[in-house]
C-alpha cells in the first residue's frame, strides 16, 4: 500500500512503519475472532489507495456500503459464483504488480 502511496525512502521504509504494523497485527487477531480474513482489509485499502485515497474515510464509507449490503444479501445471493472470478483475478493481478519490485 505504502509503495502505491510513493511514501517509501531510498531503503524501502516508510515513517511510523512499527505503528503501521502494530495496527495490522490487532486488526488481524481482533478480525480473526469474528471469522475475518485477514487479506480483506489489504485488499480494501490497497484498491482505496490505487483510486486516490489517503486518508481513514475511504474505510468509513466502505463500511457503510457493506452495512447496506446487508439489506441487499438476498439479490446478491442469486449472482452465480462465476461471474465475480473476473473481479477476483483484477484484484490478483493488483496485489500481484508489487511483486515485480522485490529483490531476489
Amino acid at each position: 500500500i505504502v509503495t502505491s502511496m510513493g511514501i517509501i525512502d531510498d531503503e524501502g521504509n516508510f515513517e511510523k512503519s512499527t505503528q503501521a504494523y502494530c495496527v495490522d497485527a490487532l486488526s488481524t487477531m481482533f478480525g480473526s475472532i469474528f471469522g475475518l480474513s485477514p487479506i480483506t482489509s489489504y485488499i480494501e485499502s490497497g484498491a482505496g489507495v490505487e483510486a486516490g485515497a489517503k486518508t481513514g474515510l475511504t474505510a468509513v464509507i466502505c463500511a457503510f456500503y457493506f452495512f447496506i449490503s446487508i439489506f441487499f444479501a438476498p439479490i446478491l445471493a442469486s449472482i452465480p459464483p462465476w461471474a465475480i472470478g473476473g473481479a477476483l483475478i483484477l484484484v490478483g493481478a493488483l496485489m500481484a504488480r508489487s511483486l515485480s519490485k522485490l529483490n531476489f
